[in-house]
């Protein structure tokens, strides 16, 4: 395996720009050509339900009155302060026909004026399941896009209500949130692995695979769905977890080592390809382990959980590829740059904390185990008794009620 890995590494080295901007531009191609995540995702549950599931029974005896897919939005035209005029009215005609020029939107039908004569309620019927959270958003954008361009009267409102209105600000809130999520990630990580290093470059240069490889991901997994794969909105925020840690932590087993053979008197180049040679087996099988645990999830009855499986796979699967070429490339391109101002010269290396530790450990070996038994002997007494609740579990009643 060693002999396999050094070739990896080699050819890591030798076209290393080569590398890098085939990786780069693989990542553009993939956002321009593949499906986003985003639009592929199923938003809710249903379309995960087993076909002998109540609900879908139900649906489907009701699709004479409504079509299986056949999304109902409420559209409320109201003016502040008194009661719709005959303008109004004109306005409001106007409106649905906007409505119902809007893509997917088969007809919009008009339910009527509100008791106090303010309001009047359009019912726009549309050819889109909410269960695909990117054609969803496209139909609330462009029936907000129709209202805008209406040109009502002043003072007369009109907005969407309903499920579609909702879950569409729901998912840009939850997008918001994802992308806020994924920039604190970054600076956090990079925080860290500034106090590992103790140096400029090399902490980006973990990183970087990762970033690239969430980039890359997305729209490959969104290619997938193209093939049936299913991909439930649990996968967006678990694969940015998986393949930012993962990313992270496989970098750190290339570059620490990377420095360590620096430090050892070898030459940048040979340093990068004999590191490559000793944990590149460690981050495959890390990896491997990582890829059957998340197919495991193929097993699940539930699909909202089957379907996270293989999604995650394919992006731990991109990220060991990434961790075993582009970093290696990377590397090779910094060379010792990589690490400064940390010195890497042949001998500049010192046993830190962590070396010391290790050494009084394996010094005082009986104790050491000891003191760990007990330990973890302490915290699964004190862990006895407790009765974990699940969601949406209620606690037990008081005695007597």
């Amino acid at each position: 395996m060693n002999k396999f890995f050094a070739a990896i590494g080699r050819l890591s080295v030798r076209f290393r720009w080569l590398i890098v901007l085939a990786w780069v531009a693989a990542t553009i191609a993939a956002q321009h050509f593949f499906p986003s995540l985003t639009s592929v995702v199923k938003q809710n549950n249903t379309s995960f339900l087993p076909a002998s599931s109540p609900s879908l029974q139900a649906a489907r005896l009701a699709t004479p009155f409504q079509g299986l897919d056949q999304t109902a939005v409420p559209v409320v035209v109201a003016r502040s302060g008194g009661k719709l005029t005959a303008a109004d009215g004109t306005a409001i005609g106007n409106l649905a026909g906007r409505l119902a020029r809007v893509t997917d939107v088969q007809r919009v039908r008009d339910l009527g004026l509100s008791r106090d004569g303010q309001a009047e309620q359009l019912q726009v019927l549309a050819d889109v399941n909410l269960g695909s959270q990117g054609p969803a958003d496209q139909l609330a954008a462009g029936l907000r896009h129709a209202i805008g361009a209406s040109a009502l009267p002043a003072g007369l409102h009109a907005h969407l209500a309903g499920q579609l209105a909702a879950q569409a600000d729901a998912s840009q809130a939850s997008q918001r949130a994802a992308n806020l999520g994924e920039y604190l990630s970054m600076v956090f990580i990079l925080v860290l692995l500034l106090v590992v290093f103790r140096s400029l470059l090399a902490p980006l240069l973990t990183l970087a695979p990762a970033v690239l490889v969430t980039e890359l991901a997305g729209p490959v997994i969104g290619e997938g769905s193209k093939a049936g794969l299913q991909v439930s909105s649990l996968t967006q925020i678990m694969l940015l977890i998986l393949v930012l840690g993962a990313g992270t932590d496989y970098g750190l087993f290339l570059v620490f080592r990377v420095r360590e053979e620096l430090r050892a008197g070898r030459a940048p180049h040979d340093a990068v390809t004999h590191a490559l040679s000793r944990v590149g087996e460690s981050i495959t099988f890390s990896a491997a382990t990582v890829i059957a645990a998340l197919l495991s999830l193929l097993l699940a009855t539930f699909g909202a959980y089957s379907s996270l499986g293989a999604p995650l796979a394919i992006g731990i699967a991109l990220m060991l590829l990434a961790g075993l070429t582009l970093l290696p490339a990377l590397l090779a391109i910094f060379g010792r740059a990589a690490f400064w101002p940390a010195r890497t010269r042949a001998g500049g290396g010192r046993a830190g904390w962590w070396g010391r530790t290790a050494g009084r450990i394996v010094a005082r070996p009986a104790a050491t185990l000891t003191l760990g038994l007990l330990g973890f002997g302490a915290l699964a007494t004190a862990v006895i008794g407790y009765t974990p609740a699940g969601f949406g579990s209620s606690p037990a009643a008081p005695a007597g009620v």
